[in-house]
C-alpha cells in the first residue's frame, strides 16, 4: 500500500517528452547558423517559441537572478538570443510571472518549446544538450507530483516511513546510473545538479518528518539520527545553486530542524529570531546569508495571522544583514503595514473595475464583507494566485475576493480567475502610498469597511479561519 506513490514512476520516465515532440517543427531553422563560427566566438544560444505569450520578451538569468539578456519575441512568436563566453551551469528563463530552470553549457544550441497554460508540463527541448534539461524539468514535475502525494506518508510509523524512502531513492539512483550510462560524457558539474534534483526533495522529507513528529502532542520516539544520515554528505552554502528550488527548500528545512532541536515554539517572534541567527552562524557565504536572511524575515512575516512586525525581529535581520538595499526594502514594508490600521475604515483609492471604469474602492465593496489581494505578478505566478483564490472563494460563499495588479497592467489578467475579480491600478492611485516595498498584501475589510487585518499573506493557511469569521 505505502508503494502506491511510486506507481507514476513506473511508466516511461519520457512519456511526457514524447507526446510533445511532435510539436517540434521547423523551429529548428533558427539554429542554422555557422557552427565554425560559433566554436571561434564561444558564443552559446538560446532559442525556440513562446506558444500563448504574456509578455512579448523572454529573459535569461544568472543564479544571483541578476539579468543577463531580454530577448525579443519575433511576430510568430519565436526567440533566439546569442551569449558570448556563458559559463557552464543553471540558469533562470523567465516569461511573463513564470520561470524554469535550465542548464546550459559553452557552445550550446538549445531551443525550447512551451505554452503558457500549462508552463512546467508543456516545456520540452531540443537541440544540443536537450538530454539534460529535459532530464531537469521531468525530475521537477515527478516532485512536483511527489509533493502532493507525500502528505499522507507522514502519518506512517518511523519505521514504514523510512521504507517508503528507501524504495523511492532505490528508484532514483536507478535513475542516475542509467543517465549516467547513456550520457558518459555528461560533466561532473551537471551531474551535480542532477543529484541535488533527484535527492534533495528526499532529504527535506525525512527532515520534515521528524520536525513534524516534535510538535506531535504524543511524539514517537525516533532515533533521529537515522534521518539526517545525509549530512555530512550534503552541502548547504552553495550560492550557485541556492536559487534551485530542490536545493533551497532543503536548505531550508536544514535550518528549521536545528532550530525546533532547540524546541522554540514556531508561533512566537523567538522563532523567527531564533532562524535568523541559524542562518547567521550555518551560512559561509555573505551573499548568500544575506539573501536568506531577507527571505526569512518575509516568510514568517506572511505566515503570522497579525499585521504586524516585531521590532526585535527585524532589529535582529538589521544587526546581521550587510546589504543596506534589502534593509531599506524591509523599512518599507513595516511602513506600508502601518499605512492601514485595523479597527479603521479602509482608506480610499481609485482603481480599475474589470469593465475598465474607474472606481473608488470603499464605493465597490460598500456592504461586503471583503478580502483584497494586491497583487505583484513578479512574486506569484498567475497559476498559483488562480489556484489560491479559486480555493477561498469556493469555500466563503458569503465573502467578495478582489485581487488588484499593483503593476498598473490592465491586461494582466489571470485566466483561470473569474474576470469579476479582477482589478487594477493606476500610476497615481494613493493606493500606491501603502504599497511602497511592492510586496504582495491581503487586506480583510467586514461590512462596515473597517479593517480587521490589514497585512496578511494569501499563502498562509492560519489566515482562513480569519476569512470564514468575515461572514
Amino acid at each position: 500500500m505505502i508503494y502506491s506513490i511510486f506507481l507514476f514512476l513506473s511508466v516511461n520516465l519520457y512519456a511526457t517528452l514524447n507526446r510533445m515532440i511532435k510539436y517540434i517543427v521547423p523551429l529548428l531553422s533558427v539554429f542554422l547558423l555557422s557552427c565554425n563560427e560559433t566554436k571561434k566566438e564561444n558564443l552559446t544560444y538560446l532559442g525556440g517559441k513562446i506558444i500563448n505569450p504574456k509578455a512579448d520578451f523572454v529573459t535569461l538569468q544568472n543564479h544571483y537572478e541578476e539579468l543577463i539578456d531580454t530577448i525579443k519575441l519575433n511576430s510568430d512568436n519565436t526567440f533566439i538570443g546569442s551569449f558570448k563566453n556563458i559559463k557552464e551551469g543553471l540558469y533562470l528563463f523567465r516569461h511573463g510571472s513564470e520561470f524554469q530552470y535550465i542548464f546550459l553549457e559553452p557552445q550550446d544550441s538549445l531551443l525550447l518549446r512551451l505554452n503558457t497554460w500549462d508552463f512546467d508540463e508543456s516545456l520540452v527541448f531540443s537541440g544540443s544538450n536537450a538530454e539534460k534539461n529535459n532530464a531537469l524539468i521531468e525530475n521537477f514535475l515527478i516532485n512536483e507530483k511527489q509533493s502532493k502525494d507525500f502528505y499522507k506518508y507522514y502519518q506512517l510509523n518511523s519505521e514504514d516511513f523510512l521504507r517508503t524512502v528507501d524504495s523511492l531513492k532505490v528508484l532514483k539512483d536507478d535513475y542516475l546510473e542509467n543517465f549516467i550510462t547513456d550520457y558518459p560524457e555528461t560533466s561532473e558539474n551537471y551531474i551535480d545538479v542532477l543529484k541535488v534534483a533527484l535527492f534533495y526533495p528526499l532529504f527535506t522529507k525525512l527532515e520534515t518528518y521528524s520536525i513534524n513528529n516534535r510538535l506531535k502532542e504524543e511524539p514517537e520516539a525516533l532515533k533521529e539520527e537515522r534521518f539526517v544520515s545525509h549530512r555530512p554528505e550534503v552541502g548547504i552554502n552553495g550560492d550557485s545553486l541556492m536559487f534551485y528550488s530542490p536545493y533551497r527548500n532543503y536548505v531550508y528545512n536544514n535550518i528549521y530542524y536545528d532550530v525546533y532541536a532547540e524546541n522554540v515554539k514556531d508561533e512566537s517572534d523567538d522563532f523567527t529570531i531564533a532562524v535568523l541567527e541559524t542562518v547567521d552562524d550555518k551560512i559561509e557565504s555573505r551573499v548568500l546569508k544575506n539573501r536568506l536572511l531577507k527571505e526569512t524575515i518575509i516568510r514568517h512575516f506572511y505566515t503570522k495571522t497579525s499585521c504586524s512586525l516585531n521590532k526585535q525581529a527585524y532589529n535582529t535581520f538589521s544587526k546581521f544583514s550587510t546589504n543596506d538595499a534589502d534593509k531599506e526594502e524591509i523599512a518599507c514594508l513595516l511602513t506600508d503595514v502601518k499605512h492601514i490600521p485595523k479597527k479603521k475604515r479602509i482608506p480610499n483609492f481609485k482603481l480599475f473595475s474589470p469593465q475598465g471604469s474607474m472606481e473608488n474602492i470603499r464605493n465597490v465593496i460598500k456592504g461586503n464583507s471583503t478580502v483584497i489581494y494586491f497583487r505583484n505578478k513578479e512574486y506569484s505566478s498567475n497559476k498559483w494566485v488562480a489556484s489560491r483564490m479559486n480555493y477561498l472563494i469556493n469555500n466563503n460563499p458569503g465573502v467578495k475576493f478582489m485581487v488588484i495588479n499593483m503593476n498598473e497592467d490592465k491586461n494582466e489578467y489571470i485566466k483561470e480567475l473569474n474576470i469579476k475579480h479582477q482589478f487594477y491600478l493606476h500610476k497615481e492611485s494613493d493606493a500606491h502610498n501603502f504599497l511602497t516595498s511592492r510586496y504582495p498584501r491581503m487586506v480583510l475589510v467586514n461590512k462596515k469597511g473597517i479593517v480587521v487585518n490589514g497585512f496578511c499573506g494569501l499563502s498562509s493557511e492560519k489566515i482562513e479561519k480569519q476569512i470564514t469569521d468575515l461572514q
